[in-house]
C-alpha cells in the first residue's frame, strides 16, 4: 500500500482534525484472524495545525478486502455499510439524544472514528489505533475472566438503553433510524447458504459432547434443520416490542480491554465491529457473548451475569427520564433469555471453532478466494484441541438446558 494513497484516504480526516501538510508512516498491518472481513492498516500521520503546532495521529483503517472474486462470494459491501451507518448515524443520533437528557458519558465503550468512506470499488472506516491507549484483545483461546465479561455487559446495558429509551421517548426519529434495517448476521448466512454449515457444527459438537446417559439433555437439543434455520433468521423478528440495534458478534475479537498497570485487571472496554449489527431482542446480544466468551462451566447460574447487564440498562434508562421497570423490567428479561439463548447456543458452536483455532489454522478469506477456493470451504476444518472444544460446548449444552427452567 504506497503512502500516496494513504495520504489520500486521510485527507478529510485530517482536515477534520486541523491537520496541515501531513506525511504518512504505514507501519503495520492487523493478523488474518483478528477481523477475517476486513484488513487493517496501522499508520501514523503527522503534521502540523493551522497554527503550526506539530500534530500527530495514531490510526488503525478499517479496509475492505480488495479481491473481486471475495466480494462476489459474499455480501462484504453490505456489511461495510452496515458498520459505516452504526457510525455515522446510530452513535451520532444516541449522542445527540443523550445530550439533550443531559447525560454525558453513557457511549464511552465505542472508539473514536475519525472518517468514513464509501465508493464504488472501497470501504474504509478510520479509527483511533487505541493500542497507543494500552487496549488489547483478551487471548481468544480461552474464556474470558468475570471481570472482563462484566465490563462488556455494563456497555451493552448502555448501549440497549439507549435504543430503548429512544424508542420511547422519541418513535419517530427510532423509526426513521431503523428503517432500512438489515439484520446483517442472518443475512450473511442466508446470502452464502451458510445454514449446512451451522447445522453440521451444532449437531457435530451436540453429538460429541453429550453422552447417551445424557438422555434428558439430549431431548432438549433435538433442534431440527428447520429450528436451526428459524433460530438464524426469524428470531430477530420476535417480540418487536423489545427490539434494540445490536452489536450482532459478540464474539472474543470484537472487545478490546485496557488493563490496570498494578493488577492487570480490565478497567475499560470498547466494543468494536459493528458489521453484523441488526434488530432484536437484548438477549441475542447477551447469549452470544455468554456462550461465546463465558466459561458457563464456572459461572452457571446465568442470572449472575443477567443481573450486571441488567443493573447497567436500569441505571441509563433511568438517568434518560425512563421507568426500566415499565421499559424492559427484569422479569421479561428472564422471560426473553428463555426464548432467544437458543441464538446464542447455536451460534457459538461455529464460533468456538474459530476462537480456539490458531493463527496458521484461521482462514484467510480474501486468499482462499483468489486461490479459487469457494467462500464455505474456508470453514470445512477442526479443531486440533477438540477436548476443549468439546468441553467448553457441553458446558455451554448444560448451561442452557439448566436456565431454562
Amino acid at each position: 500500500m504506497c503512502d500516496e494513497k494513504v495520504k489520500e484516504w486521510l485527507r478529510l480526516a485530517m482536515e477534520n482534525e486541523d491537520i496541515v501538510n501531513y506525511a504518512v508512516n504505514i507501519h503495520g498491518e492487523g493478523n488474518k484472524d483478528d477481523g477475517y472481513l476486513s484488513k487493517f492498516l496501522l499508520v501514523t500521520a503527522t503534521g502540523k495545525t493551522k497554527n503550526g503546532k506539530e500534530k500527530f495521529l495514531n490510526l488503525a483503517l478499517k479496509l475492505c478486502p480488495t479481491s473481486n472474486i471475495l466480494r462476489k462470494q459474499i455480501p462484504i459491501r453490505k456489511a461495510f455499510e452496515k458498520e459505516i451507518y452504526i457510525y455515522s448515524h446510530v452513535r451520532q443520533t444516541f449522542y445527540h439524544f443523550q445530550q439533550e437528557k443531559g447525560v454525558k458519558d453513557l457511549i464511552d465503550f465505542i472508539p473514536h472514528c475519525y472518517d468514513t468512506q464509501m465508493t464504488n470499488t472501497e470501504e474504509l472506516l478510520i479509527f483511533e489505533n487505541v493500542k497507543y491507549q494500552n487496549y488489547s484483545l483478551w487471548n481468544r483461546n480461552t474464556p474470558m475472566t468475570h471481570d472482563h465479561i462484566k465490563l462488556i455487559l455494563e456497555a451493552y446495558g448502555k448501549w440497549h438503553a439507549l435504543s430503548l429509551a429512544l424508542k420511547v421517548e422519541r418513535p419517530e426519529c427510532f423509526q426513521k433510524l431503523t428503517e432500512d434495517n438489515v439484520n446483517m448476521y442472518s443475512y450473511f448466512i442466508e446470502k452464502v447458504k451458510m445454514f449446512d454449515v451451522f447445522v453440521e457444527s451444532f449437531t457435530k459438537a451436540r453429538d460429541g459432547a453429550i453422552f447417551p446417559s445424557d438422555e434428558e439433555i439430549l431431548k432438549k437439543l433435538q433442534f431440527s434443520k428447520d429450528q436451526i434455520k428459524y433460530i438464524l433468521t426469524d428470531l430477530f423478528y420476535e417480540n418487536p416490542v423489545y427490539q434494540v440495534i445490536l452489536h450482532g458478534d459478540g464474539w472474543n475479537n470484537n472487545f478490546m480491554f485496557m488493563a490496570e498497570n498494578v493488577t492487570k485487571k480490565p478497567s475499560k472496554v470498547f466494543v468494536i465491529d459493528w458489521q453484523c449489527s441488526g434488530l432484536g431482542s437484548p438477549v441475542i446480544d447477551l447469549s452470544y457473548l455468554i456462550y461465546s466468551c463465558c466459561d458457563t462451566g464456572m459461572y452457571k447460574d446465568v442470572e449472575e451475569l443477567l443481573k450486571i447487564y441488567y443493573n447497567s440498562l436500569s441505571k441509563s434508562l433511568n438517568l434518560l427520564g425512563c421507568d426500566s421497570h415499565r421499559i424492559f423490567a427484569y422479569g421479561k428479561l428472564m422471560q426473553h433469555w428463555k426464548k432467544f439463548s437458543c441464538f446464542g447456543l447455536v451460534v457459538s458452536t461455529f464460533i468456538l471453532k474459530l476462537s480456539l483455532c490458531s493463527t496458521e489454522e484461521a482462514p484467510d478469506l480474501a486468499e482462499a478466494a483468489e486461490q479459487g477456493k469457494e467462500f464455505l470451504e474456508n470453514y470445512n476444518f477442526d479443531v486440533k484441541d477438540q477436548e476443549t472444544y468439546f468441553k467448553r460446548v457441553r458446558d455451554n449444552f448444560v448451561h442452557y438446558i439448566e436456565n431454562l427452567n
